[in-house]
């Protein structure tokens, strides 16, 4: 079986595909990456195989989006709904300038299914121009292909020669049973054939770990990340609010910058501060008290699997912010508006999580319902049978 994935640009949606791809690739299957910007090397690096579905334009809607979010207050002046409207142009646009590449690649390839995460519509729409079955590769909380999105490739899709868009065949479903959903466009509806359930397993690549992060030290130890894209980071001024509001609590703070040039950070930091540019976030979490984050999905779902409280403070009013709910509505962290909140806030709030064990038990709860879920191999092994029917 040959297997095409594909997602969006960005880096942090290429990694929780990893997995399944690689349980692919030790069952004996063809793997092939096709995406833009900085996927497909985070793919490569990875040991899979990779291609770019374009010169880098497709990118392009999606980092200035990223930066908008980042650097202004846009995402929180919106309401939902305006919110939504305006990704939807975004992944719309990404969508159809990589499409074209996307069905090349399937065709002269021979794929025999199109793997995608449910933002990147763009493998819907190739699975059905090239005429095999799609899979739609959850990325953390429940999400169905995302329609809003979809629609507006309407043109794009009666150039392809598809009439219809119906759902993938086979949904991933990496979602415990325990996490209700957000979702900002609406109900969850899922039109797949066939729903698989499987686990979350987190991966953030490889790394030579230092000798400290393999034990825990004197003091609680607090992870600090605001995710892969350094556009979060700013020059540290957030991040320095951080620290300079943790600084009255008793802590070893561990803050991952993604190489982002922080200029705004005192030189030296103090003592109890580590600074590290990348770590995969599994070998960290084995060693932390609890986590403070910026609500990527990603990131939040290492954190469900380490079992460790969390505090997310969403820097933008998107996907972040309703990942966010959903961690406090299950009680095994808590959230706080990223904007608004000041140094002391989040240190009360984080000594909250680190003082109250509910929330590590909450925690652990959903890590024991993740590790019960089907590994991805297992879902390698029943994904033949499956696409088998469905062409």
């Amino acid at each position: 079986m040959r297997l095409l994935f594909t997602t969006l640009p960005g880096p942090s949606h290429m990694l929780p595909m990893v997995p399944l791809a690689q349980a692919a690739l030790a069952a004996g299957h063809d793997v092939l990456v096709a995406a833009s910007g900085p996927a497909p090397a985070a793919a490569a690096s990875a040991g899979l195989h990779a291609v770019a579905t374009d010169d880098g334009a497709s990118a392009e809607p999606y980092e200035d989006m990223v930066r908008r979010f980042t650097e202004t207050d846009i995402s929180w002046s919106l309401r939902p709904d305006e919110v939504i409207a305006h990704v939807a142009g975004v992944f719309a646009e990404v969508g159809a300038r990589m499409v074209d590449g996307l069905v090349d690649t399937a065709t002269a390839w021979g794929a025999d299914a199109v793997v995608y995460t449910p933002p990147a519509v763009a493998g819907l729409l190739a699975a059905r121009a090239v005429g095999v079955p799609a899979v739609l590769h959850g990325i953390g909380t429940r999400r169905p292909t995302f329609r809003p999105a979809l629609q507006r490739l309407a043109p794009v899709a009666e150039r392809l020669g598809v009439a219809e868009l119906p759902e993938a065949e086979v949904e991933l479903d990496l979602n415990p049973a325990s996490l209700v959903p957000v979702l900002q466009d609406g109900p969850l509806k899922s039109g797949a054939a066939h729903v698989l359930p499987m686990r979350y397993a987190p991966y953030t690549g490889g790394a030579v770990l230092p000798d400290w992060a393999l034990r825990r030290g004197d003091r609680p130890r607090v992870a600090v990340t605001l995710g892969s894209l350094r556009t979060f980071y700013g020059d540290g001024t957030r991040l320095l609010e951080i620290i300079d509001g943790l600084a009255k609590l008793d802590l070893e703070v561990v803050l991952t910058t993604s190489g982002a040039d922080l200029s705004a950070l005192p030189d030296p930091l103090p003592g109890r501060v580590r600074v590290v540019d990348w770590i995969p976030l599994r070998a960290l979490l084995a060693t932390c008290d609890a986590i403070v984050h910026h609500g990527g999905m990603g990131t939040m779902y290492a954190s469900f699997d380490a079992g460790v409280p969390q505090l997310a403070v969403p820097m933008a009013h998107d996907d972040g912010h309703a990942a966010a709910q959903v961690l406090a509505a299950r009680g095994a962290g808590l959230m706080l508006e990223g904007p608004e909140a000041t140094g002391a806030e989040i240190a009360s709030a984080l000594a909250r999580l680190l003082d109250e064990p509910g929330f590590r038990s909450a925690g652990g709860e959903v890590a024991a319902e993740m590790r019960a879920m089907p590994a991805p191999a297992d879902v390698v092994a029943a994904l033949p049978g499956l696409l088998g029917s469905s062409r």
